[in-house]
Parts: C-alpha cells; structure tokens; sequence
C-alpha cells in the first residue's frame, strides 16, 4: 500500500486530515442532521475527506463543491459543520498547485464573502479572510518547505556521488598504473617467444635462442593467462568508472556517443601496447542514437567483447580495423583483422571459433532488440559486423532510474 500509494503516507498531510476528520465528526455529533439529505450531505463530506490523501487537488475541490452546493439540498449544511473541511480544501490546493492559483482562490472567496453571500451581522468578515489567508500561505508554506527540503538532499547526494566517483576514479588509474603496464609488456614478450624470437624485435633470430614447439606452446599459454588477466582488469576499472546517472534525458545522444567513444579509445590503448595496428574509427550519420539503459549497455559490452577477442585471437601485430557507425535509429559496429595461424582453418559457424561462446550469447541479446550479429572468415580475415536497433528514449520523469557508463 505504501508503495502504490505514496501520497497516503505523507506524514503531515494525513496527521492534518485526521485532524480535520475528527474536527468534522464532533461537529456533526454535537449537532446532527434531521432528515436523510443532511445524512447524505455529511457523509459525501466525510468520504471526500478520508480519499483526500490519495486524490489531493480532486477531492479538495469536490470539498468546495459539496460544501457550496449544499445549501441547495440541506438546511444542515447552513450550520457551518464545513468549515474545517473548507479551509483544509483551501489549504491543500495551495500546497499542491502554484501561487496563481492561490491568489485566484484567496480572491474568489473575498468576492463572495463581500460581494455574493455576505456573512450575518455577528461575524466579522475582515477575520474571515484573514482565517482564509492564513490558511492558503501555511499550504504554500508547506510547499517550499518541502521543495526546498528536497533541493538539499539532491544537492548532498550529488554531492556524496561526486565524492564516491572522485574516489572510483582514483582506485582506477591506481590499479592501470600497477597493473595493466606490466601485464602488457609481459604478454610482449609472451608473443616474441610464440614467434621463436626471444631476442626482442628489430634483432636477428639466433638458432641457439630459438624457441622450442614444447616451449612455444607453453609461451602460448602463458600470453593466453596474461591477456586473459589483463581483459579482467579493464573489467574492474570500468566498472569502477562507472556513472550510472549520465544517461538519462541523453535526448541529442551525446552521452551515448561518449561512451562508446571512451571505450574505443581505450580498447586502442591497450592494444598498441600488445604491438597491434589498431585503426578505430567512431562515425555519426545522420544524428546521434539516444538510447535506452539496455541498448546503451549491449553496445558498450559488445565492443569491450570486440577488443578482448582481438587481443585473444588476432594474429600478432596485425592491422585491425574496427568501426562504430551512429546512426539515428541504430548503432552499426563492423571489426577485420587476420586470425592466427591456429584458427585460419576455422569455419564461419560461432560455436566453432574460439570467443564464439561470448559472441553467441551476445547474438541472442542483439536479436531479442530485433538486431544482428554475423561473422564470416575468409582468407585467413575474420569479419564482424553487428546492428543494434535504438529505441529513442523517453526522458519523462521516473521513466530511467540508471544506465550503464
């Protein structure tokens, strides 16, 4: 109840209907109605009353009505047991509209108080519009205290968030300077050992240094555990550079476009230091995507897959080429590069081809958005080519909590 209704459960608001509510009832037991129309007339003011936390601006002014209205049926209604309800409408319907509409109610009721139904010779109407005003600017009151209660919670938030991404940020470059230098020039040497080099480049082989098959082969796993270890630790840095409040409202795509730009520019970083010749190119047709969370975060995850496998499974210093097209209604990524020596014999078919399992679970999610990923080998050249279908995003409030950076 709680949940689906959070409007009942505003503290202030419902110890003030209570208030009102028992204000009303005494009323009505001190004097009550004679005939069945004054019964009905107390109890459409009574259930107008207690629906009032759900339905704020309706049932205040279904409280105006009936209290209006009633002299019509009811000589009851004359007795004046409205009056709470009354300014509790009034009260309420400056708290939940603006300071127009406050001004429009505060002059209706001058006008009717002087002008269209004067009160009797024993009341004095100079305090009656003071009662009235009092009441619309503690409901205004209310309001700004409020706004103004929410505005500095935001602001620490953002603030404690701040703080926190600051911090993230820090244990990230730490950890890339610790870790990913060394493990990168560690897989260097890895792969001049699989080459039967181990003199390093730009030096002659010489046959007493020559690598081994047995020793190749054990170089070769160890190249696969460091370039394993090393896709990991990228892992742990994006995730620890993750901002999970910049996509939403990203109307123009900007945000989007950033983030996939960032993950290029470091998927390139790390593999020139492998020694690959990596050629990325990020390119927008026709405007920028803006994109759902989901879309968002199976683009950048599919192009963090993209650099693995070819750090993984690309021939060694090889020319790759990998291109991200934007487009208005769709995200295209195309990637070329030689295969291995090992893997040249490879069919087209995913299961097959080593890193097919990771790319196959990204083909059911792309084709779940109605998109595509395909993959072919010819010649020795691997080709990738995914579409990713954008669903443009509505910024309306509450529609996107969080998305992916």
């Amino acid at each position: 109840m709680r949940t689906q209704h959070p409007n009942l459960w505003h503290p202030i608001r419902f110890a003030i209907m209570l208030i009102v509510l028992a204000w009303t009832i005494y009323g009505v037991c001190y004097e009550p109605p004679t005939d069945i129309s004054g019964v009905i007339w107390v109890a459409m003011l009574v259930t107008a009353l207690v629906l009032s936390p759900l339905f704020l601006k309706s049932t205040s002014v279904a409280i105006l009505v009936i209290a209006s209205i009633g002299d019509l049926f009811t000589p009851y209604a004359h007795l004046g047991n409205s009056l709470p309800a009354q300014l509790y409408a009034y009260g309420m319907l400056a708290y939940s509209t603006n300071a127009i509409i406050v001004a429009t109610l505060l002059t209706y009721y001058v006008v009717n108080i002087l002008l269209i139904d004067p009160p009797g010779p024993n009341t004095n109407p100079v305090a009656m519009v003071s009662m009235y005003a009092m009441v619309l600017l503690l409901g205004r009151t209310l309001s700004w205290s409020e706004k103004t209660t929410q505005k500095s919670f935001e602001a620490a938030q953002n603030k404690n968030r701040l703080q926190e991404l600051e911090s993230r940020a820090r244990i990230a470059d730490a950890i890339h300077d610790a870790v990913t230098g060394d493990l990168s020039a560690a897989a260097f040497v890895a792969q001049r050992h699989i080459g039967g080099n181990s003199s390093g480049p730009g030096v002659a082989a010489d046959p007493a240094n020559a690598t081994t098959t047995a020793d190749a082969e054990d170089w070769r796993q160890i190249n696969e555990y460091i370039l394993s270890a090393l896709t990991n630790v990228h892992r742990v840095i994006d995730e620890l550079n993750m901002d999970p409040t910049t996509l939403p409202g990203d109307a123009d795509g900007e945000a989007l476009s950033n983030l996939l730009r960032a993950t290029l520019d470091d998927g390139d970083r790390r593999l020139r230091k492998l020694g690959f010749n990596i050629t990325s190119i990020r390119h927008c047709a026709g405007g920028k995507p803006s994109a759902s969370q989901a879309i968002a975060e199976l683009a950048n995850n599919l192009l963090r897959e993209i650099y693995a496998n070819i750090a993984r499974h690309a021939a060694p210093g090889s020319k790759v080429d990998l291109s991200v097209m934007l487009r208005p209604n769709a995200i295209e990524i195309t990637q070329i590069n030689p295969m291995k020596e090992d893997m040249a014999g490879a069919d087209e078919r995913d299961d097959e081809l080593p890193g097919g399992h990771g790319l196959a679970s990204f083909k059911k999610q792309l084709e779940s958005y109605q998109g595509t990923l395909t993959t072919s080998t010819q010649d020795g050249s691997w080709t990738l080519f995914a579409y990713i279908p954008v669903t443009v995003i509505d910024d309306s409030p509450g529609l996107l909590e969080q998305v992916q950076v």
